[in-house]
C-alpha cells in the first residue's frame, strides 16, 4: 500500500533547497580561496553564487507560504512541545533503546534543523545582502560590527550548513531509508496491518 508522504511542493522546496546551498557552498568555497588548479572566472563564480543565494531566498519565502497557508507548520517546526520527546528520541538514536517512539511526521531532531535551517537562511541572506552590497548597508554593518565581523557570520553560517547535510542524512537513514525514496516519488511503502481474526 503507498503512502503519500510528501507532496509535489515539498519535494520541489527540499531539492531546490538542496541544489541551492551545494551551489553556494562551492562557489562561496572558490571565491574566497581560488585553487590554483583550477582557473575559473571569479566573475562566474560570484554570479552564481548570487543567483543561488536569490534561489534560496525565493525558495524559503514560498515554502514558508505554503507551511502557513496548509496549516502544517507544526509539522516542521521544533514547538515547546516537541521538548517532551528529546529524551526518547536521544536514546533511540544514540541506540541506547531499539524502540522507536511515534513523533508523527517528523521525530525532534528533524525538526531541530528544519528550523534552524530556516534561521540560517535569514541570517545569510542578511549577512550575503550586506556584503553584496557594502555601499548601501552601512548602517546595517554598524549594526552588525562592521563588514569583518558580517563576514564571519557568513562563513559560519556556511560551515552550519556543511555540517548540518550529513547529520540530516543520519536521521533519514537511521529511522527509515524508504523516506529517501519517498523525497523522489512521494509515496513511502506500507505493509497493511493484518486484520483482526473473525470471532466464531
Amino acid at each position: 500500500m503507498k503512502l503519500l508522504l510528501h507532496p509535489l511542493p515539498v519535494r520541489i522546496f527540499h531539492w531546490v533547497m538542496f541544489a541551492a546551498v551545494m551551489t553556494l557552498l562551492a562557489t562561496g568555497l572558490y571565491i574566497h580561496d581560488p585553487p590554483a588548479w583550477l582557473r575559473l572566472p571569479v566573475s562566474l563564480m560570484r554570479e552564481l553564487h548570487g543567483m543561488a543565494a536569490a534561489a534560496l531566498v525565493v525558495n524559503m519565502a514560498l515554502h514558508i507560504y505554503y507551511y502557513a497557508r496548509t496549516g502544517k507548520h507544526t509539522e516542521i517546526l521544533l514547538l515547546p512541545g516537541d521538548w517532551a520527546n528529546v529524551r526518547s528520541f536521544l536514546r533511540y538514536y544514540l541506540f541506547i533503546t531499539a524502540h522507536h517512539p511515534n513523533y508523527g511526521r517528523y521525530n525532534p531532531g528533524q525538526k531541530a534543523l528544519f528550523t534552524s535551517w530556516g534561521l540560517a537562511v535569514i541570517v545569510a541572506a542578511v549577512t550575503g545582502a550586506a556584503l553584496l552590497f557594502p555601499g548601501d548597508t552601512t548602517g546595517l554593518q554598524r549594526l552588525l560590527g562592521g563588514l569583518n565581523a558580517i563576514r564571519s557570520v557568513h562563513f559560519l553560517v556556511a560551515a552550519f550548513f556543511a555540517a548540518s547535510v550529513p547529520f540530516h542524512l543520519y536521521l533519514v537513514f537511521t529511522e527509515e531509508p524508504a523516506k529517501l525514496q519517498a523525497m523522489f516519488t512521494g509515496y513511502v511503502q506500507k505493509e497493511p496491518k493484518p486484520r483482526p481474526p473473525k470471532s466464531p
